[in-house]
């Protein structure tokens, strides 16, 4: 840990007549949230639809045993809840097929033309979405190519600012006698020029492949979900690179004279990052001398360093989507000592130095309320004891006045 650094000469024995500090400069609070650099472009308007198979063979289970449309129920709620709904530039809506009817002969007519947007793509109404959710059952048939056919006219124009995508969760083929590929093309053609993502919940591998055309034609992906959970990093995955809902944040540790703890970062969140890039139940890192800040999961995060007395610091600092979390800092800076040993202790008993203190040695703390004391006479002490106030941002000088 950079923290401090050893004096070269020592300085003159003297008695203590008197004790002051100084505070250097200031500075704010521990763990303030603010604006990450990394921002979606300003102006860019993002449309989303949602569109879900509710056809018959949803009442299927999953490779977990759950019912498919249990499980997707239960992920689309978890989705919802995630959607931000104060971000004017983003879009969402919902539609869903083969509700009508019924999977039997006699229904085919009536479900293979039941496609409806029942939310528009008007803001994010979270009620609405709940609703459409817990109203979601499986029916009938499955009319992919007519739900694509239909949501072009859902959307606005595409423009440079303007971004238009369809999410289809499908467990099925086109069983409606449509041309999927051919209708997703067009749909990229259209004024809308929707992209289209898709996730084949239960698919084999060959009904992938049939399906892939419709994300190939208009410049989406496709993925398999076999489960809840599968499902539910699909649609994360999707809205991620939309920009639709973000699940990583920044922590800074705040450089003074470009030193900070290397510390040791471990959260709870499950996202893929940069440093990161295969995700997982827990995201590790430590830092180091060339960066004070790193992309990490929303959430908790245990941050913990070690001290020049070897004992640990350790906090929690909670990470919000998009935003920085500053871990703000000081420099305590202690006067000479005569070869005796000091003990350096925090508030809550955390003991941050315990050696000898010589004239420019110093060390990077957290703000707040320190005590440092005698612990081992080993010449004649110039200094018993003292205690101090650091405040963020800034560099405190305890200073030691002698007698004339």
């Amino acid at each position: 840990m950079r923290a401090f650094t050893r004096a070269q000469e020592r300085i003159a024995r003297t008695m203590v007549f008197a004790l002051a500090f100084s505070i250097l400069a200031s500075g704010f609070t521990i763990a303030t949230p603010g604006r990450a650099a990394a921002q979606e472009e300003a102006g860019t308007q993002v449309n989303v639809e949602l569109i879900l198979d509710s056809s018959g063979s949803m009442a299927d289970v999953t490779n977990t045993g759950e019912p498919r449309i249990d499980a997707a129920k239960r992920v689309l709620n978890d989705v919802i809840e995630a959607i931000p709904d104060d971000r004017p530039e983003v879009n969402v809506g919902f539609r869903v097929f083969g509700h009508l009817g019924n999977n039997t002969e006699s229904g085919r007519a009536e479900s293979c033309q039941s496609s409806d947007l029942t939310v528009p793509i008007e803001g994010v109404n979270k009620e609405a979405l709940r609703g459409e959710v817990a109203d979601y059952a499986p029916v009938g048939w499955t009319p992919i190519g007519l739900s694509l056919e239909r949501a072009g006219a859902d959307f606005p124009p595409a423009s440079e600012s303007v971004v238009n995508a369809a999410i289809l969760v499908t467990d099925g083929l086109e069983t409606c006698d449509t041309d999927p590929c051919a209708i997703a093309t067009a749909l990229k053609a259209s004024e809308a020029a929707v992209t289209v993502y898709v996730v084949g919940l239960g698919l084999t591998e060959e009904d992938l492949r049939i399906t892939s055309c419709i994300a190939e034609n208009t410049g989406g992906q496709i993925v398999g979900a076999q489960n809840a959970e599968e499902l539910s990093a699909a649609l994360f995955t999707f809205l991620e690179e939309l920009q639709v809902v973000i699940t990583t944040g920044f922590l800074e540790i705040e450089s003074i004279g470009g030193l900070y703890p290397l510390a040791n970062v471990t959260c709870e969140g499950q996202s893929a990052t940069d440093s990161n890039p295969e995700g997982g139940e827990a995201f590790t890192y430590t830092f180091t001398e060339e960066a004070n800040q790193v992309e990490v999961p929303v959430g908790i995060c245990d941050v913990d360093w070690a001290n020049p007395s070897g004992q640990s610091t350790e906090i929690r600092v909670n990470i919000e989507p998009d935003r920085t979390t500053f871990i703000r800092g000081s420099l305590l800076k202690f006067p000479n000592g005569a070869g005796e040993i000091y003990t350096l202790k925090a508030q809550d008993g955390t003991v941050i130095w315990q050696d000898q203190i010589e004239q420019g040695d110093f060390v990077w703390v957290l703000p707040g309320i320190y005590t440092c004391d005698l612990l081992e006479l080993v010449g004649d002490p110039i200094l018993f004891s003292f205690t101090v106030q650091t405040l963020p941002g800034s560099a405190t000088q305890v200073e030691i006045f002698t007698a004339p």
